[in-house]
């Protein structure tokens, strides 16, 4: 893989060319993980979204997910007709729903990371178990420090 993606920038920040190389790595890291899962890119991203947000309203949800209200609503009646996402009318304002994973949709990202955990395990046979461990601590502190910083509402795709 090609590091050092803000080469050729004009002027680079002090640490800032890490950070490219970072999300440039994430991005690369998640197609890797979308080719690992049996799921629809788009059903994992929305159980995730669901299952880091609950009880979300179809409008709050849309943005998170970066798509528009009408595919959001089709998404949504997919993952409800699965059985994987209910929808209940919003306590406080009877014009809107809230979305939320069912038990079974809980269960379907659960076996889905699973599966992606078991077939990147079996790539990389010599990250041992020390090693993934400070990658772990590391990208959950990155990602705590963006979401903590972050200007609101902030804005995450798993």
């Amino acid at each position: 893989m090609q590091l050092s993606q803000a080469e050729g920038s004009a002027s680079v920040a002090p640490g800032e060319g890490h950070l490219v190389d970072i999300a440039v790595a994430v991005g690369r890291l998640v197609r890797v993980v979308r080719s690992l899962d049996r799921l629809p890119p788009a059903t994992l991203r929305a159980l995730s979204i669901l299952d880091e947000r609950r009880g979300l309203r179809v409008s709050e949800f849309a943005r998170l997910d970066g798509c528009s209200q009408p595919t959001a609503t089709t998404l949504i009646g997919r993952l409800v007709a699965g059985g994987l996402v209910s929808r209940t009318r919003d306590p406080g304002d009877s014009r809107a729903v809230v979305v939320e994973l069912t038990p079974a949709g809980r269960d379907c990202l659960n076996a889905s990371r699973r599966a992606i955990g078991s077939a990147l395990a079996a790539r990389l046979p010599s990250f041992g178990t020390d090693r993934l461990d400070r990658l772990r601590v590391e990208l959950s502190d990155l990602l705590g420090e963006l979401k903590s910083t972050a200007p609101q509402p902030f804005s995450h795709q798993e």
